[in-house]
């Protein structure tokens, strides 16, 4: 954990480094005032997400840095992407001139012109990425599941994950979410993990666990561990999880009306922040089968898909790629899951990677929707 810290804020700061030098640059020929401001801004971007979590004040001090912090994340990528692509424009120029700085009386304003010109592409992007992410779409989608003993003919489950409620998103991405759940009227609701991106207290402190205890339906609201259950720590976001009313399923089951069996998986991380080890799938599956009820499981992390599929789970839920969230992480999730997002069927077993209804970090998303998935199950 130590080493992964070292090169995070060893990359993160080189990153910081050369945009803001690249900016600073551009300024050459604005007054002093100008540059302060941009050097006072950039600092408070850089250190806002780090120095919000070592403070841990509880007022609107912290919600400042912490959102202006977190977005900065996505304002550095993407003005990386194009500070990075204007230097090999400006190496490519030096062998072959095509760039027109004859534009301009001089070279320093034609760096001002490209200076506005990126904090325009960025205000566009940026701005464009917090309206998706919080344009959460229902996506319905039809599966059919073996009834086996159950008197079940069809069922509407929703299905969320990665919420990440935080200062951020707050009390409105809560009532937001909570209005489409009773928009669909769904039959049952389970979560896939993720619920919080931060200390439970700050949730507390914007009433996020009231809300969240005013999402019902007939079957219930089901959820799982996800990996930042564990990082905002464990006993704090369980306490969190049995404000909401929510139910937590632990490497545990739940039996529904005697028609329909719940699997929920601990988080892989368990092991990593807990020192302990989950329950092996074959264990938590052996009173599930005996059961002979159409089983759903819940895991995180859609690592190993295959056990699903040996274990006897007609459909498993999964989430935390996100999709990638920010293009271009979604090209590389793709390479790192078997499946990064959408459906999969293996041999009996069906799958669905939910690329989340919240955001992990920057409340941005680019390349990457937000979504709250409408199961309508038909049994046969």
């Amino acid at each position: 954990m130590a080493l992964f810290f070292i090169i995070f804020f060893l990359v993160y700061g080189s990153a910081n480094f050369y945009v803001f030098l690249r900016g600073f640059q551009a300024l050459e020929a604005t007054p002093v005032y100008v540059k302060i401001f941009y050097s006072a801004v950039f600092i408070l971007g850089a250190s806002g997400y780090v120095l919000a979590r070592v403070l841990d004040w509880e007022n609107w001090i912290y919600d400042l840095l912490h959102f202006w912090g977190a977005l900065w994340f996505a304002i550095l990528l993407y003005a990386f992407m194009a500070v990075f692509l204007i230097d090999i424009v400006r190496l490519i120029d030096k062998f072959f001139p095509f760039v027109p700085y004859k534009l301009f009386s001089t070279i320093q304003y034609f760096k001002l012109a490209v200076f506005g010109l990126v904090s325009l592409y960025l205000l566009i992007v940026v701005g464009y990425g917090m309206y998706n992410a919080n344009n959460i779409q229902i996506k319905t989608m039809n599966i059919t599941l073996p009834k086996k003993g159950s008197n079940l003919t069809e069922l509407d489950v929703a299905f969320l994950s990665d919420t990440h409620f935080s200062p951020i998103t707050g009390y409105d991405k809560a009532e937001q979410i909570h209005q489409l759940l009773e928009g669909i009227k769904p039959d049952l609701i389970l979560m896939g993990g993720d619920i919080i991106d931060d200390k439970a207290h700050h949730l507390i402190r914007h009433d996020i666990d009231k809300k969240l205890k005013e999402i019902k339906a007939p079957l219930g609201v089901i959820t799982i561990n996800g990996n930042h259950e564990f990082i905002n720590g464990y006993v704090e976001s369980i306490d969190f999880i049995q404000r909401t009313g929510i139910k937590l399923l632990a490497d545990s089951m739940m039996v529904i009306d005697n028609n329909l069996v719940i699997v929920g998986r601990e988080d892989l991380s368990i092991n990593r922040f807990a020192n302990k080890k989950r329950k092996e799938l074959t264990e938590l599956m052996a009173p599930a089968n005996a059961l002979n009820l159409p089983v759903i499981l819940l895991d995180h992390q859609p690592f190993n898909l295959e056990q699903a599929e040996q274990t006897g789970v007609d459909f498993q839920l999964s989430g935390h790629t996100h999709n990638g969230q920010l293009f271009p992480a979604n090209l590389v999730v793709q390479r790192i899951y078997e499946m990064a997002w959408g459906y999969l069927r293996k041999g009996k077993t069906q799958y669905y990677v939910s690329s989340g209804a919240g955001a992990w970090g920057p409340p941005v998303r680019l390349g990457s929707d937000a979504e709250i998935m409408l199961f309508k199950i038909k049994f046969e």
